[in-house]
C-alpha cells in the first residue's frame, strides 16, 4: 500500500470548477463505468474501485456489492470505502447517512472532494491511463447483476442460519441435560431418605425409559449418560 501524500484543502481543488457532466466523464473514464447521474455515486462502487487504483490492496473488491441498488447495499460499500481511508491513515469522515440517500448536492460535493484527493495521491494517473490506453479489467456497470455474488451471498446466509440453529440447539440440549441432572439428584436424595420411594421410582422409570419403551430400571447415571450421548450423536 502506498504512503499517503499530503493533501490540500477542498477550496483549492480544481474539481470544484468541473461541471457535473465533466465529473461523471472523469469517473466513467477511471473505472470504465456507465454512471449517468451524480446521484448514482451513492452506491459507493466507484469510490471503492478508485481507492484500489491509488492504494492497491486497501479494499477487497470481491466484497463490494457491484450491483448495489438499495440503501443498505450502498451503506455496505461506503463502509468499505471508509475503512480504506482509515487504513491509509486519512482523517476523513465519510458522511454515509447523507450520501446513501442519493441526493445530488451531497454526492456532488463529496465527489468534488474525492476528485481533489485522487489527484493529490495519484497525479497524472488519469492522463497516463488515457494515453496508454492499457487493457483494463472487464468494465463493471454499477447497475449490472454479478453472476456469482447472489449465490455466494445466499450460501453465506445459509451457513449463518445453520450456525445459529446449531448454537441454539446445543444451548437447549445443555439446559435439558442440566435439568435432568437436577431431577435425578433430587430423586436419589429422596429415595436415600426413604421418602416417597414408590413415587420416586415411578418417576425414575419414566426418566430412564428409552425410545423403544424399554424400562432400564433405576440404575441412575449410566442410563442418563447414555440418553444424553444419544442426543449428542443425533446433533452431530
Amino acid at each position: 500500500m502506498s504512503d499517503l501524500k499530503p493533501t490540500v484543502s477542498l477550496t483549492s481543488a480544481n474539481g470544484e470548477n468541473m461541471s457535473r457532466h465533466q465529473m461523471l466523464d472523469w469517473v466513467n473514464n477511471m473505472v470504465n463505468g456507465h454512471f449517468k447521474k451524480i446521484e448514482e455515486m451513492a452506491s459507493g462502487v466507484a469510490y471503492c474501485q478508485m481507492m484500489e487504483m491509488i492504494f492497491p490492496n486497501c479494499i477487497n473488491l470481491k466484497r463490494v456489492k457491484m450491483s448495489a441498488k438499495l440503501e443498505h447495499e450502498f451503506f455496505h460499500n461506503m463502509k468499505l470505502f471508509q475503512g480504506a481511508l482509515t487504513r491509509v491513515k486519512l482523517d476523513k469522515t465519510v458522511p454515509l447517512d447523507r450520501l446513501i440517500k442519493g441526493r445530488f448536492q451531497d454526492n456532488f460535493e463529496f465527489l468534488q472532494w474525492f476528485k481533489k484527493f485522487f489527484d493529490s495521491q495519484a497525479p497524472g494517473l488519469e492522463n497516463i491511463k488515457s494515453a496508454a490506453n492499457a487493457v483494463q479489467p472487464k468494465p463493471i456497470k454499477p447497475r449490472a447483476m454479478m453472476k456469482e455474488e447472489p449465490s455466494n451471498d445466499f450460501l453465506e446466509s445459509q451457513i449463518d442460519d445453520l450456525n445459529t440453529k446449531i448454537a441454539n440447539t446445543i444451548e437447549t440440549r445443555d439446559q435439558a441435560y442440566e435439568k435432568l441432572r437436577k431431577i435425578e439428584i433430587l430423586l436419589t436424595e429422596t429415595i436415600n431418605k426413604n421418602e416417597h420411594v414408590d413415587f420416586c421410582n415411578r418417576v425414575c422409570e419414566v426418566l430412564y425409559k428409552t425410545d423403544q419403551n424399554e424400562n432400564v430400571g433405576t440404575a441412575g447415571e449410566d442410563s442418563l449418560d447414555s440418553a444424553i450421548d444419544d442426543l449428542n450423536d443425533g446433533l452431530y
